[in-house]
């Protein structure tokens, strides 16, 4: 099994991911999945307990629509970055899906889903760069891994062969038409990650990532994927966050025993320090639906 990456590196990861499963347990809802609810039509006052998993499903389900799954096609799919398996084990459930793999380089994640034993499910702990699968995919998928595909440091020509090797990767891995659909946070505005919550964020919870811009990822994937939606909602990653951190502060005295005093306070800082960042627009949630071009473009420099 290959863990190594030219993005963020297994070690970064687990630096992050691996502090624990249990405590991410603690303020994540029932689904596990770490990555922005899609909020849509779920009022304000809704009890949290039902609000959130019911988010996160409908996010899960969204991404479906967005690769094309529909009832009894049994597709083959693969998810890039499938974290504790959200997505996963949603689909395992669901005849739209056949078969999933998911790739994962957090070692932590990696045996908790190999100890879930999902049906019809295949982990690996494998970065998308050594994946090399046997047969064609359907649909693949990218919930919140884009954001360390590319590191802090790289100039924006960098940035954008990182970001085009990603998708050539996926044009070689999916079938003739196949679809795709891409979750990531990106920069907005004249916003880069620099400043006081840039540097916290950067050194203290995600060392080394750097997030993407919309304008790179159109120019990267622009050779092998017609893009077939595209929607934005930075209030949908503020909701998250201030659903996560109200469950974390409740789960307060858990925590700390796992991960102690300031692990918990470094945390609930993380967590506060995203949700101004949504909500003052220096970054948003963008959720990408994608075509495989069966004859990639061959663009002028």
């Amino acid at each position: 099994m290959t863990v190594t990456t030219a993005g963020t590196t297994a070690a970064d990861i687990e630096f992050h991911y691996d502090l624990g499963n249990d405590f991410y347990a603690l303020w994540l809802d029932e689904t596990l999945a770490y990555t922005a609810a899609k909020w849509d039509g779920i009022p304000r006052d809704a009890p949290d307990a039902t609000s959130l998993p019911r988010a996160q499903r409908a996010k899960l389900d969204h991404h479906l629509d967005l690769v094309g799954a529909r009832p009894g096609d049994g597709l083959r799919l693969l998810d890039v970055g499938c974290g504790w398996g959200a997505m996963l084990a949603h689909a395992s459930g669901d005849d739209r899906v056949r078969e999933a793999v998911g790739l994962t380089v957090s070692r932590a994640q990696y045996e908790f889903l190999a100890a879930r034993a999902l049906p019809g499910v295949e982990p690996r702990l494998e970065s998308w760069e050594a994946h090399d699968p046997d047969r064609p995919y359907d649909a693949v998928m990218a919930m919140g891994s884009f954001e360390h595909f590319a590191t802090a440091g790289m100039s924006r020509a960098e940035r954008l062969d990182c970001y085009a090797r990603y998708f050539a990767a996926c044009h070689r891995w999916l079938r003739p038409s196949g679809r795709m659909s891409l979750q990531t946070i990106a920069y907005d505005g004249a916003a880069d990650g620099s400043g006081p919550i840039g540097d916290f964020v950067g050194n203290d919870v995600f060392p080394t990532a750097r997030l993407p811009r919309l304008s790179e990822i159109a120019a990267a994937c622009d050779p092998y994927f017609s893009v077939v939606a595209l929607t934005a909602s930075a209030e949908d990653y503020a909701r998250t966050l201030a659903s996560w951190s109200a469950r974390l502060l409740r789960a307060r005295e858990q925590a700390e025993q796992l991960v102690g005093p300031e692990g918990y306070r470094r945390y609930r800082r993380y967590l506060r320090a995203s949700e101004v960042t949504f909500l003052r627009g220096a970054a948003t949630l963008y959720r990408i639906g994608f075509r495989r071009r069966d004859e990639p473009l061959r663009l002028s420099a």
